[in-house]
């Protein structure tokens, strides 16, 4: 990106991959059926308030394009009508099954935020943790535990896209900023996570002001000068199932290797493989 330093001729492309578990106001997963009207309103809230960010920043006019990526759940949780009306640059990616799903359609940006995004299974006080699917015990790769946000992110870095913002709650905040291996990357909390089901929410206000300076703070910068999460390929993932049984199930994918009688390992060579391998291992496997 020419001259990214004050944005003056250029042009940016930004992507926004959008999950629900880590935004504000949301607390447990049958909130998406039993309060369908408020879980609507607060999704699509909190996402106008990045898109608003971007339009009231001082580089509003160098965005040339929004790619919004829904990526919660089967991906069908944003209104196209609603998405659309916020900004005519916008462009929603939704359904599934898609490759990369997280992060389909990723090429061809210039810097990729992370919206509702939550802590990996087992993180300690962390709204709704869990890693890809709830039935993940635990997901390591190369022997340190990740969260969804550190796997997405390894592969915006294999595409040499960083990752310029993430926003969600505290509990993710702690895994990957206080204590992980994305230190570098600027992070507004959403929420402050007491335990798994409970959180003390930052007040809506305050909230989208912060979104608006971390997006006015964001597109300032030059991406070349962002930080990229420290693991590299090759990559030795380790999904540990909740039971025998799904563990059965994955162990049919090929070239994995059944570890014990809860866990399958893998071992890929880049972050697409690893991506799709993992999208496969955490979607084929029965529930409870």
């Amino acid at each position: 990106m020419a001259n990214a330093t004050t944005n003056e001729g250029s042009n940016m492309n930004i992507y926004i991959s959008f999950d629900m578990e880590g935004l504000a106001g949301i607390d447990y997963f049958s909130q998406e059926k039993e309060r369908k009207e408020r879980f609507q309103e607060v999704i699509h809230a909190q996402l106008h308030y990045v898109i608003e960010g971007i339009q009231n920043s001082s580089y509003n006019n160098q965005v040339e394009e929004i790619t919004v990526a829904d990526s919660h759940n089967n991906g069908n949780n944003l209104d196209y009508l609603k998405v659309s009306a916020m900004d005519d640059r916008v462009r929603l990616i939704s359904g599934s099954p898609r490759k990369e799903f997280m992060m389909s359609g990723l090429p061809g940006h210039d810097v990729a935020i992370f919206l509702g995004y939550h802590a990996g299974a087992g993180q300690h006080k962390a709204a709704m943790d869990h890693s890809f699917s709830t039935t993940v015990h635990s997901l390591n790769v190369n022997s340190i535990k990740c969260s969804e946000a550190m796997v997405n992110a390894l592969y915006a870095k294999e595409l040499k896209i960083p990752v310029g913002l993430i926003i969600g709650d505290s509990g993710l905040h702690d895994q990957l900023i206080r204590d992980g291996y994305m230190r570098g990357i600027p992070f507004v909390i959403t929420k402050n996570s007491l335990g798994r089901g409970a959180s003390k929410y930052k007040n809506a206000q305050v909230l989208k002001r912060e979104i608006a300076q971390a997006m006015e703070e964001l597109l300032k910068k030059d991406p070349g000068t962002m930080a990229f999460p420290l693991l590299e390929a090759p990559y030795s993932i380790t999904v540990e199932y909740q039971n025998t049984l799904q563990a059965d199930t994955a162990e049919r994918v090929p070239n994995t290797q059944r570890l014990d009688g809860y866990r399958i390992g893998i071992l890929t060579h880049n972050a697409k493989e690893m991506i799709n391998a993992i999208s496969v291992l955490t979607t084929i496997v029965p529930g409870e």
